[in-house]
């Protein structure tokens, strides 16, 4: 993702796995209100709700590669610490998801413990937002980093996002008021690492998902993130493509919460991670994920109503009433309850209004 000198230091991609075909959209031409890029992320978002963005060609761009880079080299130092000192700052879901979660903390589809580990840092804890957390030294050593970081990434975030806004007929800014980068919220950068398996022992790491949040940025040098195709079976590990990681671009996907508002034209894609390909097995995978959420009292109901996109109620839909904390914590329960179960969500047919003649 970041420069081709960090992707150096890896084995490379092997060339011969099916890998999924996303579309690859440019951070300048966005950044310059080009309709034909718009256009084309706004399809990937209907179709996958996965895209690459490629931040090449723009200062704006090279500035958030180079942080993206040194959350990299963080990544590594809070994963060198002894686990001893890291459970000092253990998660505690659902009362709170910032500080560290253990590898096993997790079980995978068939009930076995999973094998990635990683630490949430809060953004509003390094925004200023909230009262500041427990963290390990090397985490409060880097606080300005990590803030530039999270600004920078909120700020990609509202590029997307005034997209979508504009492509769905919504008013300028709708998106963005639902999650603010001064308000409340449980948006976090996740620092992840994958061990290599043992050759005998190759699994899935983390189960098939989707993700609860609006939006995510995603960085990787190493394979080993999947995606399920549209239609296809997520219990035949045939069907799973992989992605490849490209130099100079992020993994964008869209949350549920995204389908919630566009009451299911936009799409959220499950996805899952299993042990890299080829000889990137046998070095540990490091990621870091910007994992947006909106606004605690944010409203959850649809963005229909006006010249907007998004379709009023049908005869046997339900709104959903509930504010952005309420609804994240009612899915939680059913995750764990068993009553929402992992798959992709949206994909609805998108009737554009036409006006009548009178």
């Amino acid at each position: 993702m970041p420069t081709q000198a960090l992707f150096d230091k890896y084995p490379p991609f092997p060339n011969d796995l099916p890998i999924a075909d996303l579309t690859r959209v440019s951070f300048a031409k966005l950044l310059a209100k080009d309709e034909a890029e718009s256009q084309k992320l706004f399809d990937a978002c209907r179709a996958w709700g996965f895209f690459q963005l490629d931040f090449g060609g723009c200062p704006e761009g090279d500035s958030f590669l180079h942080l993206a880079e040194k959350m990299f080299e963080l990544n590594e130092e809070v994963n060198a610490l002894e686990q001893e000192e890291l459970m000092r700052y253990a998660y505690k879901p659902p009362h709170s998801l910032f500080g560290y979660k253990h590898v096993g903390n997790l079980k995978i589809e068939d009930g076995r413990p999973d094998r990635v580990e990683f630490y949430n840092v809060g953004q509003d804890d390094m925004t200023g937002v909230s009262a500041p957390l427990a963290n390990p030294e090397c985490i409060e050593a880097h606080r300005k980093e990590l803030k530039s970081y999270l600004e920078q990434a909120h700020s990609v975030v509202g590029v997307v996002c005034s997209v979508l806004a504009k492509q769905l007929n919504l008013p300028p800014g709708t998106l963005d008021a639902l999650q603010p980068l001064d308000k409340p919220s449980g948006t976090a950068l996740r620092l992840l690492r994958y061990l290599p398996q043992p050759a005998e022992d190759r699994r899935t790491s983390l189960l098939g998902h989707t993700d609860i949040g609006s939006l995510t940025i995603l960085f990787n040098i190493t394979g080993g993130l999947q995606l399920l195709p549209p239609g296809a079976d997520a219990s035949q590990d045939s069907d799973w493509r992989y992605i490849k990681p490209a130099v100079g671009c992020a993994i964008i996907n869209l949350g549920d919460a995204m389908v919630e508002w566009s009451a299911g034209i936009l799409r959220s894609n499950i996805h899952r991670v299993t042990y890299a390909p080829g000889d990137q097995a046998k070095v540990p995978r490091y990621s870091h994920a910007y994992l947006l959420r909106p606004d605690g009292d944010a409203p959850m109901k649809r963005l229909a109503g006006g010249e907007s996109l998004v379709p009023e109620l049908e005869e046997g839909e339900e709104d959903n009433l509930m504010n952005a904390r309420e609804w994240e914590a009612h899915k939680a329960v059913a995750i764990r309850a068993g009553r929402d179960n992992a798959r992709s969500r949206g994909g609805r047919e998108l009737k554009v209004k036409r006006e009548i003649a009178v």
